[in-house]
């Protein structure tokens, strides 16, 4: 009775989260795929769901220590422009880093997803954001563009990371299609500790982050031996 309750309450949070699987075309899918598949959606489902379950006092608490780990970061320092996620879901808070890159001159950027694509477009006051796909406050199409390879920090959301800086997000491949273009010195994964794991699966085209940041400290992602 109590693991029915528990189950219920698991599907009432991920129902009003608006979380749901990605598209799945199993003509399109080996063994392997699917076992790989199956596998990054029970990480997705467990870890969202936690992340869900935090207390809007713990939200704030662990983003300000994020924020502070970042903003003692060099390459945060030197980046004349960087771009920026509206936090959904309980994500890591971003407002704070925000106002902090306003206060350095920084250029600020946030996506705008134009059908399969994100874009991304310049931002001055997050009141000016609107909703977009998904729910997203994103910045208007009328805003400044810039491509991806100029800017010189991607800051990314995510639902778990590993120590080899992998990533997996909801699902969509917007970022891992536009991540391919910049160096991976220069992508920043932020993240509650709880969202790191040893290991998570990948597939082709997944992208990987060049640090993880947490309430913690900074995880430099370790190197993995090919053979």
């Amino acid at each position: 009775m109590e693991e029915e309750k528990t189950q219920k309450r698991r599907f009432r949070i991920l129902s009003s989260s608006g979380f749901k699987e990605p598209a799945l075309n199993l003509s399109a899918f080996g063994e392997k795929d699917f076992d790989v598949f199956r596998k990054k959606s029970g990480i997705r489902r467990d870890l969202l769901l936690r992340r869900l379950s935090l207390s809007p006092e713990e939200v704030d608490k662990s983003s300000k220590e994020i924020t502070k780990n970042l903003l003692r970061l060099r390459r945060f320092r030197n980046a004349r422009s960087i771009v920026l996620y509206f936090p959904i879901k309980n994500e890591v808070e971003t407002r704070g880093i925000f106002r902090k890159a306003q206060e350095f001159h920084k250029e600020i950027y946030f996506p705008r997803i134009e059908g399969p694509l994100l874009e991304f477009r310049k931002v001055g006051d997050l009141n000016g954001l609107e909703p977009g796909s998904f729910g997203i406050p994103e910045p208007s199409r009328d805003s400044a563009r810039i491509d991806i390879i100029e800017v010189n920090l991607v800051i990314i959301p995510g639902i778990a990371f590993d120590r080899f800086g992998r990533r997996l997000g909801y699902g969509g491949g917007y970022y891992d299609r536009v991540l391919s273009k910049v160096d991976k010195e220069r992508r920043i994964g932020l993240a509650y500790d709880f969202q790191v794991l040893d290991s998570i699966p990948v597939e082709a085209g997944d992208e990987e982050v060049g640090l993880v940041i947490t309430e913690s400290g900074v995880i430099i992602p370790k190197r993995r031996v090919i053979w």
